[in-house]
């Protein structure tokens, strides 16, 4: 099959509107793909995911992003390296306890975790909020219930960010080999 050419440009979507009284058509959530035709050869894909649009430039039939791209506008705080590295190690912790029983034939040649990591800092200490992970290369009755637990015990790792002030919502993406 040959390789996709093109590009998809990602942008915050704006907070969906009310449906008007007299809208037919129910207000659907946001982690969902639209369900029209595919638009005309040259046109966007469009659809939203994790509060994020994207625009879809790519040719051929590619499927729709499944974890939310990590948008940072550029001249806007950043936070550390270290402090990143910090939390994704936590996260790297949490990938090995969960998948510690994953059978080794539902393990392909390069299995891997990608995801999302959403954090707060309040009080100088940054928790994880939310979570959105993938295990690619992984198959099997295994694979949900390896994934479910992975987000769900990232979800309340902390770790101090003694030289932070507050924050909400900063997403950080996460990839690690699935050993």
């Amino acid at each position: 099959m040959p390789a996709a050419s093109g590009s998809a440009a990602v942008t915050e979507a704006p907070p969906p509107a009310p449906p008007a009284p007299t809208d037919p058509a129910p207000h659907l959530p946001s982690t969902t793909v639209s369900s029209q035709p595919p638009p005309p050869a040259g046109s966007a894909n469009e659809y939203t995911i994790g509060g994020i649009q994207v625009r879809d430039h790519r040719s051929g039939s590619n499927a729709p992003l499944d974890i939310p791209p990590n948008i940072h506008r550029p001249n806007t705080r950043q936070l550390p390296s270290t402090l990143t590295s910090d939390i994704a190690q936590k996260v790297r912790g949490v990938l090995a306890d969960c998948a510690k029983d994953l059978p080794k034939d539902a393990r392909g040649d390069h299995p891997r975790l990608e995801g999302q990591v959403v954090v707060s800092i309040k009080d100088h200490q940054l928790t994880v909020t939310g979570a959105t992970m993938q295990l690619r290369d992984v198959t099997g009755a295994a694979l949900e219930p390896t994934r479910q637990c992975i987000e769900q015990h990232s979800v309340g790792l902390q770790t101090a960010a003694s030289d932070q002030d507050d924050l909400d919502n900063y997403s950080i993406g996460v990839t690690f080999a699935v050993l």
